[in-house]
């Protein structure tokens, strides 16, 4: 088996998007279900706000998210998802609040 460096990886996933479409896409069904709760208020007031805040927690609840906290930032797996999901509540908290604004 032949494995391109992860430099080489991502710069194909940049250069040539369609060849993301073979990935698994599981964390937006997870968001869509957390963001719930969201669709009759912040996604009807502010869809803007809504999908941003919908791209920013696709980043956050992801596996290079827990590969660079656990690969490269030494974190332990618990506290690396620990970690995710504090960043995951701060950016639900900072849209709410500026939603509420």
């Amino acid at each position: 088996m032949i494995r391109a460096d992860p430099a080489s990886a991502i710069s194909a996933s940049i250069t040539k998007p369609s060849a993301g479409a073979g990935r698994p896409g599981r964390r937006f069904g997870l968001i869509d279900e957390a963001l719930r709760p969201l669709n009759g208020t912040l996604a009807v007031r502010q869809p803007g706000q809504f999908e941003q805040l919908k791209l920013g927690l696709a980043v956050v609840v992801s596996a290079e998210t827990l590969f660079t906290l656990t690969d490269l930032c030494g974190l332990a797996p618990e506290a690396a998802i620990a970690s995710a999901a504090q960043t995951a509540r701060s950016l639900t908290a900072a849209a709410l609040g500026a939603a509420s604004r």
